[in-house]
C-alpha cells in the first residue's frame, strides 16, 4: 500500500486475474475472521481507486501467441501471469510485480520489480 501512495491512481490498474487470486486468497479465509474483514475493505478500496482493464481480442492473440512462445523455449510460466501480460501488452501497460523473473519471460512486454 505504501508504493500505491507514490503514483496518481490514474497511473495504476489492474487485470481480471489480479483481482481473482485477490478474491481466491480472501476465499480461503474465515469469512468471520478480523483478518478478512480487513482485507475485504481494503480490496474494495483499492479496486475503488483502480480500473480494471477489459480482456479483448488483442488480449487472446497475445496470450495464444505467448503462450506458445513459452512453451517453445520451454519457459512455461501460469497461465494467469500469462493472462496478465496479455492483458497488460493489449493495453500499452507495463506489468509491476514481485516475481519478475516470469514476467521477463514473456517478450514485448515492459515489467518490473515494485
Amino acid at each position: 500500500m505504501a508504493w500505491f501512495k507514490t503514483v496518481k491512481p490514474g497511473n495504476v490498474v489492474t487485470a481480471p486475474p489480479v483481482v481473482a487470486e485477490i478474491e481466491y486468497g480472501l476465499n480461503r479465509l474465515k469469512k468471520s475472521s478480523r483478518k478478512y474483514q480487513l482485507l475485504v475493505v481494503e480490496k474494495e478500496r483499492l479496486l475503488g481507486v483502480i480500473s480494471v482493464l477489459n480482456w479483448n481480442p488483442a488480449a487472446s492473440r497475445y496470450f495464444g501467441k505467448t503462450k506458445a512462445d513459452l512453451e517453445i523455449r520451454g519457459l512455461l510460466i501460469d497461465d494467469f501471469d500469462i493472462a496478465i501480460s496479455a492483458i497488460a501488452m493489449s493495453h500499452s501497460c507495463s506489468v509491476l510485480t514481485a516475481n519478475l523473473k516470469h514476467f521477463q519471460r514473456v517478450k514485448g512486454l515492459d515489467s518490473h520489480h515494485w
